[in-house]
Formats: C-alpha cells, sequence, structure tokens
C-alpha cells in the first residue's frame, strides 16, 4: 500500500512547482514527442488593465470650437445710497465695479503615435481571436494613454491651484506692498498684510487717512482678508480627524452662504449652485472612515457633507497640503483640438495613428477655494 505524509507531499510538490519554470524571460524550444517536431505554445495569456479610470472628469471643460484663449470677468456688487427726492444728480453716471479681468492660454499640441505592422502579429497567434485581442489592444491602449494623460493633467491643475493659493495668501504674493497703515494710500489691488502676518486684498483704492483702524477699513470695505489656507493637523487619529471635519464642515457652510475672501479675487460668492468637491490624498479617507467616523456615536453629525474624491497625489502642489475644498467650476481642462490622423507606409508596410489634442487649462479666480495645510513645523 502506498501512502504519503503532509510533509512528503509538500517535498515533492517544491521539487515539482519549480521558480526555473515560471514567468521565464526567454522562449525554449523543445521537441519531447515521437515525431521531433517542436512543441507548441498552448495558450496565450492577456490582462486587461483598467487604465480609462479618470476620477477627475468633473473638471473636463467643454470643446472649445473656436479660439484657445479663456477670459474671465466678474462684476462687483452695487452699494446702496441714500435717497434724494430732489433728483439731484440723477444724470451722473455711476459705472458698475468689475474684479481684474483674467486670461487662461493654450497649452499646446500634443501627440501620441503608434505604428500597427502589417502581417506582424499573424506568425505569433493560433487563430483570429488571439489576432484579434492584439488589435483591440493597440487601440484601447492608445486611448488609454490619451486617458491617463489627461487625468495626470488635471491632477497637475489642481497642484497648481494649490500652489497659488499659498502664494496669494503670503507675502510672496506679487502684488505685496506692506504692512497697512491707515495714514498710507494704497491702490486698489495692492496686497497689503497685519502686524500678525494675515494677508489683505486691497478691493478698493484706499485713501490716506480713509479709517481709523484696520478693522475700520475693513468695515468700510476697503480690505478684505484672504482666507484660502487653514492650516490644520492632517487627520491620522480620532484627535486630528474631528478637528480636521470640524473645520471641513465650517468651511462648507461659509461656502454655502454669501462671503468673501475666499477665492483669488476676494470677490463676494453667492451659495454654491453646483456644488463643492473635496479632494484629499490618498490615505486620508481610511483613516477618518475608520479612527474617526467609525467611533462617532451620531455618523451623520460628522459624515462630510460634500462629494470626496481621493487622489494619488495633487501633481507638483505643495507636499504639505493634502486636502482641497473648491467649487465643482472652479477648474476646468478644455479640449480645444481633438482628432486622430492615420497615415500608411506602402513600403515600410505599416499605417501610422496618430491622436492629436490640444487643451486650455483654467482656474478661476471668482470661485471658491481652500486648502488645508499641515501646520509650520510638523
Amino acid at each position: 500500500m502506498s501512502v504519503t505524509t503532509l510533509a512528503q507531499l509538500r517535498a515533492d510538490l517544491a521539487n515539482y512547482v519549480v521558480a526555473a519554470k515560471i514567468n521565464v524571460k526567454t522562449w525554449i524550444s523543445t521537441a519531447n514527442n515521437p515525431a521531433k517536431v517542436l512543441d507548441k505554445i498552448g495558450l496565450m495569456r492577456h490582462l486587461d488593465q483598467n487604465l480609462a479610470k479618470d476620477k477627475l472628469r468633473m473638471f473636463d471643460g467643454e470643446y472649445m470650437d473656436f479660439g484657445k484663449t479663456i477670459e474671465e470677468w466678474e462684476s462687483d456688487l452695487t452699494p446702496a445710497t441714500d435717497y434724494d427726492a430732489t433728483g439731484a444728480g440723477a444724470l451722473t453716471p455711476d459705472a458698475p465695479g468689475y474684479r481684474p479681468v483674467s486670461y487662461s492660454y493654450t497649452l499646446g499640441r500634443k501627440k501620441f503615435k503608434k505604428s500597427l505592422y502589417y502581417n506582424a502579429y499573424e506568425k505569433g497567434v493560433h487563430n483570429a481571436a488571439e489576432f484579434g485581442e492584439f488589435m483591440a489592444d493597440f487601440f484601447k491602449k492608445l486611448e488609454d494613454s490619451f486617458i491617463q494623460w489627461r487625468y495626470t493633467a488635471k491632477r497637475e491643475l489642481v497642484g497648481v491651484a494649490v500652489n497659488r493659493c499659498l502664494t496669494v495668501q503670503s507675502t510672496s504674493n506679487p502684488d505685496y506692498k506692506r504692512v497697512f497703515a491707515v495714514a498710507t494710500a494704497q491702490d486698489a489691488g495692492d496686497v497689503v498684510s497685519d502686524a500678525l502676518g494675515n494677508i489683505y486684498l486691497v478691493f478698493k483704492a484706499y485713501p490716506s487717512n480713509g479709517a481709523t483702524t484696520l478693522d475700520d477699513a475693513i468695515a468700510k470695505g476697503y480690505l478684505v482678508k484672504y482666507d484660502l489656507v487653514t492650516e490644520v493637523a492632517k487627520p491620522v487619529d480620532a484627535s486630528t480627524g474631528e478637528a480636521f471635519i470640524e473645520q471641513l464642515k465650517k468651511d462648507v457652510e461659509i461656502a454655502e452662504d454669501s462671503s468673501e475672501g475666499h477665492s483669488f479675487n476676494c470677490n463676494a460668492l453667492g451659495a454654491i449652485g453646483e456644488g463643492l468637491v473635496l479632494l484629499v490624498k490618498q490615505g486620508i479617507m481610511p483613516s477618518l472612515e475608520v479612527k474617526t467616523m467609525a467611533g462617532a456615536f451620531h455618523l451623520d453629525k460628522v459624515a462630510i457633507p460634500t462629494e470626496v474624491v481621493s487622489l494619488k497625489d495633487f501633481g507638483n502642489g505643495n507636499a504639505d497640503v493634502y486636502a482641497m475644498l473648491v467649487d465643482r467650476r472652479a477648474l476646468r481642462l478644455h479640449p480645444t483640438y481633438n482628432a486622430t490622423r492615420e497615415n500608411q507606409n506602402g513600403d515600410g508596410d505599416f499605417l501610422n495613428i496618430i491622436r492629436h489634442t490640444e487643451n486650455t487649462a483654467f482656474i478661476s479666480n471668482n470661485a471658491f477655494i481652500k486648502v488645508y495645510k499641515v501646520p509650520a513645523g510638523n
């Protein structure tokens, strides 16, 4: 009677399933049969990859048929004045106010090119089905390359917005002038700071002695404080997670009402119509969901009140920024050209497929945006 132990069975299989015969990089031909003809490849495997996923499709802008440049403008609120029954000054003009106009230019043309060689794959396959897999993969990977390129471009766009928030809300702002002084005139568009380092936009021209204090200048509408960056610890446990969600909920409340100081132009913002989106780096949501939300008795009071999208990175954005709350309309990647061309080389017997693309990226100066940054020194 033939018997074996589990230990012997394991030893036998270790000798049978050997690494030297698995995932070998080179083809080793054999003829281990009575006729000595080549032993054939019995199966070809191809694992299709899902590379057509773009988590930032909400930032796809409409196709621009004519023109490549985007111009953005925004008007200001109109002040109320005292009623005058005499009608004095009725014909005096009072021009509306506007925020500075901005322009976004084309990023330029790019192309994706692949050459399809005739009568090249047929000799390496067994049948038409296997040949069809090669053809399908050829064109799918071309499209996947295009989708991944746009997805990565939008993450870079997020990174540009992140860095701009940090620059605008600092003395590195190119429009920064000085610490605000009530006796010093300032032009509209200048950027000033207070003694604590907070940054303000001079919303309308400030005359010398136009206010008695900084707070008075703010109350009279001369200055608007920038609130684009909040330093709050990265949520890694229940305590930091709760602090982050509390700050986020405060910002969502602000975005859903009238406010100022939460855009690059510091303009008056109304309630968000199309909604907000919270962009977070990978690793943030698992900590919030497991260490913060899971331990909450009233989950509905802790849950994040906006769409959340987790990204592997924010492009080349500042590494200390781990989240961004933004108006869905604020970022766009607009295609201005999208065409697939082909040319055939009869002498070389191949077909070139070329996918052309051109895009204009847009970041609004007049939409809500807020980034969350690890506190300095942490």
